[in-house]
């Protein structure tokens, strides 16, 4: 079993992260602007707060896996899949 990760392999499994990190984010951001638009309801309000909650989460980790990403290894996602 293979226990070390090549700089670029890391760098590529990062940017796979932040990739899917902003689509879940996306995600969130489209339901909570759905949940706006409904009438006022506890549920609702509840519902915001949870979704408050997980973009709050999302976005920290996304800050901590930004962080780790080194230009002098750039690796583009969407190159890779051409």
């Amino acid at each position: 079993m293979k226990t070390e990760i090549t700089e670029t392999d890391f760098q590529k499994l990062l940017q796979i992260a932040l990739q899917s990190l902003t689509i879940q984010r996306t995600l969130l951001e489209n339901e909570a602007a759905e949940l706006n638009n409904e009438l006022r309801t506890l549920e609702r309000d509840d519902d915001l707060e949870k979704l408050d909650r997980a973009l709050i989460a999302l976005n920290r980790d996304y800050e901590h896996y930004l962080a780790m990403v080194d230009n002098k290894h750039p690796f583009k996602l969407d190159a890779y899949y051409e």
